[in-house]
């Protein structure tokens, strides 16, 4: 069994040493380092107006139940 190597065994030692394989600064390694950072997308832009202050509406109000502090209400007992 031997192993493709795509062609490296027929080049010289030289050709290596040359720099036959360029490498840039921006490595791949310096690719997984960065993140992708999305663009900011505005509603308004593509919805309605009614459908924004829905949205915009949920969003205060989402907030507004968490901030609720849960009472306890107690149950009557019931008379026999």
């Amino acid at each position: 069994m031997g192993i493709n190597l795509g062609g490296l065994m027929n080049k010289t030692l030289d050709e290596f040493i040359n720099g036959s394989i360029k490498i840039n600064g921006k490595g791949p390694s310096n690719h997984k380092n960065s993140k992708k950072k999305l663009k900011s997308t505005r509603l308004d832009r593509f919805l309605p107006n009614e459908q924004v202050e829905y949205f915009k509406a949920l969003r205060i109000g989402s907030k507004r139940v968490q901030r609720m502090k849960i009472l306890e209400i107690p149950i009557e007992r019931r008379k026999n």
